[in-house]
């Protein structure tokens, strides 16, 4: 059996080895949708696929460069910034001093008065070593239900008049509560603005359900000493003065 060793045409190896570069010998003009000697450039009929590529590449490289970096977070534990502002023990203590001038009132102040004077009137009542006669009981008995009554009256009318001043108290203490939230929120923000920080969490914070609202983070900044420093008053020098003397 004889084997064909002819050489391989030119125009074949062009074909092979022209890539991009279409020699219109090689080329299949019944494919085409128009006869060869139409295309005055071969090549154009793979141009659009390149094209196509080269789009497809560009796009691929330019989503990857404007992906967003992750934010950046940091922390405040806005309870303790809170705790150990100045205003915060002023307001305690304000609080506390409100509370017991209630106490102070004249009609609780009668009310204990009148509480003892039942205390000794139960205690004669009921003592047996001491027995008392009937006119004697009556009388004492008698008195004991009008004084019954006088406790039951002011008692009302006290539970009356400190329920109105609790309530004054508490408008007073939820409204420097938030101006002192506010205060510690726009310097919360202020430094993290300043620090270049995206995102900043509440961690002692909870949510409506009762769970922590940070409930994991690893390694956060945390701005608290940041806040709170930021929030203390300035120091006259009249305070230092005082320091130096202590």
């Amino acid at each position: 059996m004889s084997l064909d060793v002819s050489p391989m045409p030119v125009s074949a190896i062009l074909c092979n080895f022209s890539g991009f570069a279409v020699n219109p010998s090689c080329v299949d003009a019944s494919a085409l949708p128009l006869p060869l000697s139409t295309i005055s450039d071969p090549c154009s009929i793979v141009r659009p696929h390149m094209n196509r590529f080269l789009v497809t590449a560009i796009f691929l490289v330019a989503t990857a460069v404007i992906v967003p970096a992750a934010p950046s977070v940091a922390l405040v534990r806005v309870k303790s910034v809170y705790t150990g502002l100045e205003s915060t023990a002023t307001l305690q203590k304000q609080i506390q001093q409100e509370r017991k001038a209630i106490m102070k009132d004249e009609r609780a102040q009668q009310l204990r008065r009148i509480i003892v004077e039942l205390q000794g009137l139960q205690a004669r009542l009921s003592d047996k070593a001491k027995p008392l006669d009937d006119t004697t009981r009556r009388k004492l008995a008698r008195s004991y239900e009008i004084k019954r009554q006088e406790a039951q009256t002011l008692q009302k009318e006290f539970e009356s008049f400190r329920a109105e001043q609790e309530k004054e108290i508490n408008r007073k203490m939820v409204k420097a509560m938030r101006a002192s939230l506010d205060k510690i929120v726009e310097t919360a923000e202020k430094i993290a603005k300043k620090k270049g920080f995206d995102l900043v969490f509440d961690s002692s914070g909870n949510t409506n359900t009762g769970t922590a609202f940070v409930l994991y983070s690893k390694e956060s900044p945390d701005l608290t000493d940041d806040v709170t420093a930021a929030l203390q008053p300035a120091k006259t020098d009249s305070d230092t003065s005082a320091a130096k003397a202590e």
